[in-house]
């Protein structure tokens, strides 16, 4: 029995330490760590006999490959923002003559890296296509992620939609983590460029944080094995975790450590999964033993991992673990118990305010049919004007779920109003009539608020300024100031941004989608 058989066999979902052979695997053109700093070096300096004096330097001083690619990395950054602000190198990111991410003191050098890792196609072969829709199956089967990846490859491709991205260490233990269905992005995101590690000072801070990053692999190690894919077993940030992460397990633990931790490497051309023992060797000078599983064939690793068959799938447990957790703390601050009707179906989107008690698990039809529309949260509105994905009943939600609107609610009506006969006197019709223009909507206090955002003449720039912006509020602003210029399909886009790059949406978001509506949906 091989070792992913027997990981199958205890049906627990294991955790996915990814590095970046995964993403070179199905990324066009994707570069390795040197191919990345020999390609940021030529945009100041085409010169390669002067990466090369770099590297020689290197090379004489003793450092080892990783302590050579973190000085290259800060000596690249201070060469390539000097070159930047001399205007010799210019990144068609923002407003070209001067950008709000200058202005808040962002490294250029970052900055031009995010852009590049969010730039990243995926390479089109039908052989790596066919591997990948494998691995997205594996959605339900993986407990969590680990990566060291700056690429949004596994949250684009792999688990859009259903695994919580977090990006920051010390998120790693926020109030928003639940420690299943979630990707972790250790060495940061190119969805923040600032969070990116890459120079000799950011690898020092994150050895100076490294324990947080073992504490949350201990506390997802209790329930799941972890396999490293995607890394050479030489990488020296990573064998520095792992020897410290088994440093912490205790005697039990590493006992059985061998069925719990595996290493798949690539090995060209193997189509079989070639089973090696290894060992590895702690600071306290224990030998580890583990299993090294070599192929070219990652879709057979896939196959493997897809006969795991957990009672309940890893993106439920998150969401009823949020709800259960929200309960619990609302009840110790109020002191009273008050909670309301859930499905299982729909556990992503509750807005846990102060409702009377009581979790219904099924699925969403049943439960709207039999306890009425009066229960959808708002957040299920909203999604559904943006992706059209719900399939409520118009007439229900006209006269069940907003026949009480408050006229102060931010909530689009008029995907559901279209052909209903709605009285003018009714709380629905008032709240309509108020509604019944974008300038109505946006309002006259948060017209005034965008003064102070940029006037663009096309989508693009938009698009480029939201994603500039690290809170919702602001990204939506710049919706909000050029409406106007947008066609339906670039404001949808534009909301589709907002609620996947945003966990809550605030009320200008709302105000973006409320616009959507209109335009869409409104009747004379």
């Amino acid at each position: 029995m091989g070792i992913l058989d027997e990981i199958v066999k205890s049906n627990r979902a294991p955790i996915l330490f990814i590095g970046s052979g995964i993403s070179k695997r199905y990324l066009y053109n994707y570069p390795s760590w040197k191919e990345l700093l020999e390609g940021s070096f030529d945009k100041f300096e085409p010169d390669s006999f002067q990466y090369q004096k770099q590297i020689d330097f290197c090379k004489r001083s003793n450092m080892t490959e990783f302590e050579t690619n973190a000085y290259m990395g800060s000596f690249i950054e201070e060469r390539f923002n000097a070159a930047f602000f001399d205007r010799k190198i210019i990144l068609n990111i923002g407003n070209k003559k001067n950008p709000s991410w200058v202005r808040r003191g962002i490294s250029p050098y970052k900055m031009y890296l995010a852009d590049f890792f969010k730039k990243q196609k995926l390479y089109k072969s039908d052989i790596m296509l066919e591997e990948l829709e494998k691995f997205k199956k594996l959605n339900n089967k993986i407990s969590a992620v680990i990566t060291t990846n700056y690429d949004t490859f596994l949250e684009k491709y792999v688990f859009p939609n259903d695994f919580t991205v977090f990006v920051r260490q010390h998120d790693l233990f926020s109030a928003d983590s639940y420690n299943i269905a979630e990707i972790y992005k250790i060495h940061g995101s190119a969805t923040d460029a600032e969070s990116i590690i890459i120079t000799k000072k950011d690898y020092d801070g994150f050895k100076e944080s490294r324990k947080l990053i073992i504490a949350k692999m201990l506390t997802l190690f209790a329930e799941s094995p972890i396999i490293f894919m995607g890394y050479s077993f030489t990488d020296e940030d990573v064998r520095n975790i792992i020897e410290d992460f088994l440093s912490c397990l205790s005697e039990k633990q590493l006992k059985d450590i061998r069925k719990h931790f595996v290493f798949v490497s690539y090995k060209k051309d193997e189509m079989d999964l070639i089973e090696i023992e290894r060992t590895i060797t702690t600071e306290n000078g224990i030998e580890i033993p583990f299993v090294e599983i070599q192929t070219d064939n990652y879709g057979k690793v896939y196959d493997k991992l897809g006969e795991i068959i957990p009672g309940i799938s890893p993106i439920r447990v998150r969401e009823t673990r949020r709800v259960v957790k929200k309960i619990v703390d609302q009840n110790m601050a109020s002191g009273k118990a008050e909670s309301i009707i859930v499905g299982i179906d729909n556990l992503e989107n509750i807005d846990l305010s102060s409702k009377p008690l009581a979790i219904a698990i099924g699925y969403k039809e049943n439960i709207l049919n039999k306890y009425g529309y009066g229960l959808l949260e708002d957040d299920q509105i909203l999604e559904d004007i943006v992706y059209d994905n719900k399939k409520f009943d118009a007439y229900q939600m006209c006269f069940e779920r907003f026949k009480s609107i408050q006229n102060n609610r931010l909530l689009p009506v008029f995907k559901y109003t279209k052909g209903q006969n709605i009285p003018d006197d009714s709380k629905l019709g008032q709240f309509m009539e108020n509604r019944n223009s974008l300038s109505k909507i946006i309002a006259k206090y948060v017209e005034k608020s965008l003064g102070n955002v940029s006037r663009v003449s096309s989508y693009k720039e938009v698009k480029q300024e939201m994603v500039e912006e690290a809170v919702c509020r602001k990204a939506s602003m710049h919706v909000l100031r050029n409406i106007n210029i947008l066609s339906n399909d670039e404001l949808r886009d534009a909301c589709k941004y907002l609620f996947e790059t945003y966990p809550e949406l605030d009320s200008n978001a709302k105000r973006c989608i409320m616009c959507l509506d209109f335009r869409e949906n409104y009747q004379v």
